[in-house]
């Protein structure tokens, strides 16, 4: 029986990962759940269940050797045994998540009517440690992608006010130079790595822009990449996604909004903190 590619989605909040998702969505032989916002993740649950046999056991009251024995609990924790004598615990986490997501593999399969031999994909916007245990054990594809990090600021403030409460890492203290300075903070490794690493068979790069205002192009160098055909038209086609979801009048508008949206103030933390990683990855400064 052969596991699903994992491919993992690298990148951050209001960077166009929601379009990627719907790209990818056009995949035949790509297998999510096909609805917004496309972040059902069955790979990072899988992450989680497999982990719970290296956590260290919980004293507290809520899980312990008589909740376990019972069988009743709605979920489930750590073993609640000190001494672990009979079993490696991390090697066999390690097992368990390889095992976990084959049994995974074949359900999704056998829903999307794929041959269990054939090459199948499974792609979800991960967290780090998800995206290491995936990379180590299930060989899994990583695309990168970058959206210039004003925009994506703008774009964050905007859906904040949008739905009416602050999130992506947006704090209600929070001022928008004390948010642009954070941010810049945060992404200053990643637009690193993406300037010091090349593509290869299992990363690709990716930037927001080039998707809005180059998108045939670079759906078919993602589409190289995978060795599975993919569509934008039919991937932007969903209205009411985009009435969710988008901020601008239109995806083209949603480049370079910040030199109209941000303050001058709010621009110099930009170019001060990430001026040459911008300069670099092919941004104006």
């Amino acid at each position: 029986m052969a596991s699903l590619v994992p491919i993992l989605v690298r990148t951050f909040g209001r960077t166009g990962s929601t379009l990627l998702m719907q790209i990818l969505g056009t995949g035949d032989n790509v297998c999510f759940e096909r609805t917004y916002p496309f972040e059902n993740r069955y790979l990072t649950y899988t992450y989680n269940m497999a982990r719970m046999v290296r956590m260290p056991a919980n004293t507290g009251d809520s899980w312990n050797n008589d909740v376990l024995f019972r069988c009743e609990h709605p979920s489930i924790a750590s073993l609640p045994y000190e001494r672990n004598e009979s079993i490696d615990k991390d090697a066999l986490s390690r097992h368990l998540f390889g095992a976990i997501w084959r049994e995974f593999s074949h359900s999704m399969r056998l829903q999307r009517g794929l041959a269990e031999n054939s090459t199948a994909f499974y792609a979800e916007k991960v967290p780090h440690q998800t995206a290491a245990y995936a990379n180590e054990l299930l060989e899994a594809r990583n695309i990168f992608l970058l959206r210039d990090p004003r925009d994506e600021m703008v774009s964050i403030k905007n859906f904040n006010r949008k739905r009416g409460f602050h999130s992506f890492g947006w704090q209600d203290k929070d001022t928008d130079l004390s948010f642009a300075t954070r941010l810049c903070r945060n992404r200053r490794d990643f637009m690193q790595s993406m300037i010091e690493s090349d593509t290869d068979e299992r990363r690709i790069y990716l930037r927001y822009e080039d998707l809005i205002l180059d998108g045939k192009r670079e759906v078919a160098r993602l589409s190289n990449w995978l060795g599975t055909p993919l569509n934008l038209k039919h991937a932007m086609k969903d209205k009411a996604i985009k009435a969710k979801h988008m901020t601008s009048k239109d995806p083209a508008s949603s480049v370079e909004r910040w030199r109209k949206e941000l303050s001058h103030e709010v621009q110099t933390v930009f170019s001060t903190e990430l001026g040459e990683e911008l300069n670099e990855l092919g941004y104006a400064v």
